[in-house]
């Protein structure tokens, strides 16, 4: 927000951002270069590693896709919903497993909530595992080693953690391209999507 810039070039010595995109777009913004740092977060492997106790997940289906975060728009929810019900059907062998994070607190009222539970009401569409409930780090590991691929089909994001700890486990991992994921990402090791600035 504009109203932001000036204050935080008056009274702020430093800036630190998790990845290159929020440094471009701070800077973009009116922030001075010289006050924005790059920091990017980490994973720990000790949890996060293709060895984590698979945790157990209530579908029969055998490919598992994933997705972890908040589901509003800016993470790509509707995206994603839209492509797995266009591609897919219940005759399917696929699960869409969707771990909400943030619905009660931080993303509050705006989740995709409703729209997951109409799409699962529908006998025809694939099936989606919606998981809620609060899980520990060594179950969100779990989680990731339990499935086959991350989709992460972000708008925007200033890191995507969800992303590095299911490449920490193995996962494949398929991802916006031109964004914060970049700064760990390639076209070697990622699905990308290709994406347009707006």
């Amino acid at each position: 927000p504009k109203d932001r810039v000036e204050p935080m070039e008056a009274l702020v010595d430093e800036l630190w951002v998790p990845s290159r995109h929020v440094r471009d777009v701070y800077i973009n913004s009116g922030i001075s270069p010289e006050k924005v740092f790059v920091v990017p977060n980490g994973v720990n492997y000790d949890q996060f590693h293709p060895k984590a106790a698979k945790l157990t997940l209530t579908t029969a289906k055998q490919f598992k896709f994933l997705f972890v975060g908040g589901t509003i728009m800016r993470k790509g929810i509707d995206v994603l919903l839209s492509a797995y019900t266009q591609a897919f059907t219940n005759q399917d062998d696929v699960c869409l497993v969707i771990k909400d994070m943030g619905g009660e607190s931080f993303y509050r009222g705006q989740n995709a909530a409703q729209i997951i539970e109409e799409i699962r009401k529908n006998p025809a569409a694939p099936e989606i595992l919606y998981l809620t409930e609060s899980m520990t780090t060594d179950e969100i590991a779990g989680l990731y080693t339990a499935c086959d691929c991350l989709v992460h089909p972000y708008r925007g994001e200033g890191f995507g953690l969800p992303v590095a700890e299911a490449m920490a486990c193995g996962l494949p991992v398929i991802v916006t391209k031109g964004g914060a994921c970049d700064d760990f990402c390639s076209a070697e090791s990622v699905y990308f999507i290709d994406s347009t600035k707006r």
